[in-house]
């Protein structure tokens, strides 16, 4: 049996990657603001206050691993496995899925893997090529991610950024990950989001403005599959791109992006009467 494509209704796996401090993990945990999520808070940065702060609601966000217990494969995978069997029982039971981040996942995996090959390597006295460690590796995030996106709920995830130069010499800035996951990561979601701070000034005061570039743009890389989100969003958190994507918001009747406008317009004409009284 098929269904037709219009039958269909995904669920949403996004990928957010940026600096420290460009709110990846509170974008992501609006998530809750659907319904219950777990979090693997590989990281430790999922902080009940400052996400109550941000409007988050707390109560529907379960972390995992618990107080004292450490971030494994198996331990990955088992957790997959429950939140899969709770879905087949309550297709209501989570609504999505959030690892913050795969960068920390991937380091955590790749120092146990070089644990045991240094075990291996005492016990048998035969020591194996060390990119055989980051090849298990590899393997094994590529699994659970897999296993992840695969989910009847919504699966996201965080990167921090790093700074590549292509064969050409050109600088571009990508999720900090290994090259061989790098093409695989953009394959796997939906949306890629490079999430980025910068103070404006509003009633003449600054403030902050959380943004999230969903297009390739110069240095930095997107991803839109749906061809829907603007190039860049103001306040990209989870609720608000998955509103975007089930077409509840666009850019013209987004209020958050015509107040972003009007705060541009009134910054480009007080530059422009600047630039008009010095010369």
């Amino acid at each position: 049996m098929v269904n037709r494509l219009v039958d269909v209704d995904d669920p949403l796996n996004i990928l957010y990657y940026g600096d420290g401090g460009t709110g990846k993990t509170t974008h992501l945990c609006h998530m809750a603001d659907r319904g219950k999520v777990v979090v693997v808070n590989a990281e430790s940065g999922v902080k009940r206050r400052a996400l109550e702060r941000c409007g988050v609601d707390v109560a529907n966000i379960e972390i995992w691993p618990a107080q004292g217990e450490k971030i494994t494969y198996a331990g990955l995978e088992a957790e997959w496995l429950r939140i899969r069997e709770a879905l087949n029982k309550d297709a209501t039971a989570y609504v999505g899925h959030v690892w913050d981040s795969i960068t920390e996942i991937y380091k955590i995996l790749l120092d146990d893997i070089i644990d045991e090959n240094a075990a291996s390597v005492a016990r048998s006295g035969k020591a194996r090529d060390p990119r055989q460690d980051y090849g298990v590796m590899t393997d094994q995030v590529r699994k659970l991610v897999r296993k992840c996106r695969d989910l009847p709920c919504h699966f996201g995830a965080s990167a921090l950024t790093r700074r590549d130069v292509d064969d050409d010499g050109a600088v571009v800035y990508r999720p900090a990950i290994t090259p061989a996951l790098q093409t695989d990561l953009y394959g796997w979601f939906d949306l890629v989001c490079y999430t980025t701070l910068v103070v404006v000034e509003e009633d003449g005061e600054e403030a902050e403005q959380y943004r999230g570039l969903f297009k390739p743009a110069g240095k930095f890389r997107g991803k839109d599959r749906f061809k829907i989100m603007p190039k860049a969003l103001v306040d990209p958190t989870f609720d608000r791109v998955l509103s975007y994507v089930e077409e509840e918001l666009d850019a013209d009747n987004d209020p958050i992006m015509q107040r972003a406008r009007k705060i541009a317009l009134a910054a480009k004409t007080q530059e422009a009467n600047t630039d008009a009284a010095t010369e």
